[in-house]
């Protein structure tokens, strides 16, 4: 048997270490004794969580929609929320004409229609519509007149421009506060106090019982055909002629009876008169 302090060769004494098993042992023993700790420290943090604070859940919006595949080869189907929808054209109303209706003859003076002078002692036929226009003549009481223009204010005076069916043109009023000179109703023909004209239809208009001479030519002294009542009628074929002071007129009757020259008047009273 050995003894255990031995001596070496070099005088060093040396101790014998343990044996290996004993230290194996005590190594497994440590090891049992940290995972028993380490158990006891992990249990309650497992039940309890962790002593760090939790951050706050920040919400994620749901992801979006995404638009099926489409396989090749079939058709695309659009939907209807992107399918623009097209607005009907508004059409520009077109603009309306407005017109100032013509009034029904007889009615209303009116441009473009005839009217009756009804002044008692004729109507005044001016240059322009104001009494300060030059005075171009006078129009018979009972003529027809065409109106050409109007109406026109001026000197509180309504002022239409009138054509005489003569040659002449000018402006008349048509009346005043108590008197109608300018009438739109024609009525039936009458006697006019005008000058006749070729193809007037003329009657005589001397006074009560008077008689009308009718001769072969213009003047006093010409060969008698007829002498003819107040009322007849004629029409004008031919004048005017002066003679012996007055203006002749050849008439003739519907029968073709009577034909031949008659004065119109003496300047105070109108012997042969229009029908209008």
């Amino acid at each position: 048997m050995s003894n255990p302090n031995m001596t070496t060769k070099a005088g060093m004494t040396m101790t014998p270490s343990s044996p290996p098993k004993r230290q194996t042992l005590a190594s497994l023993w440590r090891l049992r004794m940290l995972l028993v700790l380490s158990l006891l420290w992990l249990v309650p943090s497992l039940a309890c969580g962790s002593f760090a604070p939790r951050p706050t859940p920040t919400p994620t919006p749901p992801p979006a929609p995404t638009q099926p595949e489409i396989a090749a080869g079939e058709p695309q189907v659009q939907s209807v929320e992107d399918t623009p929808i097209p607005l009907p054209d508004t059409p520009t109303p077109a603009p309306t004409a407005t017109f100032t209706p013509t009034p029904i003859p007889g009615t209303a003076l009116a441009a473009g229609q005839q009217a009756r002078v009804t002044a008692p002692a004729g109507l005044n036929f001016r240059d322009a519509p104001a009494a300060s226009g030059q005075l171009l003549g006078q129009l018979g009481t009972g003529q027809i007149v065409s109106v050409l223009e109007g109406p026109v204010s001026a000197d509180n005076f309504t002022w239409w421009r009138l054509d005489d069916g003569q040659g002449n043109v000018g402006w008349a009023a048509d009346g005043d506060s108590e008197t109608e000179w300018l009438s739109p109703r024609l009525g039936e023909p009458q006697p006019v106090n005008r000058s006749p004209r070729i193809e007037d239809r003329v009657t005589v208009t001397m006074g009560a019982g008077g008689q009308l001479s009718v001769r072969v030519m213009p003047g006093t002294d010409a060969a008698l055909v007829a002498r003819v009542n107040t009322g007849a009628q004629f029409t004008v074929i031919a004048g005017p002629q002066s003679a012996s002071g007055f203006t002749w007129y050849q008439i003739r009757s519907d029968d073709g009876s009577v034909e031949g020259w008659a004065a119109d008047g003496d300047g105070t009273d109108r012997w042969l008169s229009p029908l209008e």
